[in-house]
């Protein structure tokens, strides 16, 4: 299932051609035209002071990864956490063997 994105002010949904979305750090979408609409730096839905970032393929990972579909994220995570696990799995058994050799 593919996350929806929609703007928090209009409701409408990103099309071709379309506004640029932008997600503010109070959490919330908005698409340029409103947010042209808004005051800067501040929201259109809660009024806290905030920064925007424009969404786009060159968006960082991290803010991508939050309108991923929760299967994919499930997936990428999982095989990091498996390596993670394996790699520290190594390590102990080093440190342990080392420590077996001197005894």
């Amino acid at each position: 299932m593919a996350v929806l994105i929609f703007c928090n002010s209009c409701l409408c949904e990103p099309r071709t051609p379309t506004p640029r979305f932008c997600l503010t750090s109070c959490g919330h979408v908005f698409c340029e035209v409103c947010l042209q609409k808004g005051k800067k730096d501040e929201c259109l839905v809660c009024r806290s002071s905030c920064r925007t970032v424009v969404l786009s393929k060159e968006t960082s990972p991290d803010i991508q990864s939050l309108f991923m579909p929760i299967d994919v994220l499930n997936k990428k995570y999982s095989k990091e956490i498996s390596q993670v696990s394996e790699f520290q799995e190594k390590y102990r058994n080093r440190f342990l063997k080392y420590h077996k050799q001197k005894v």
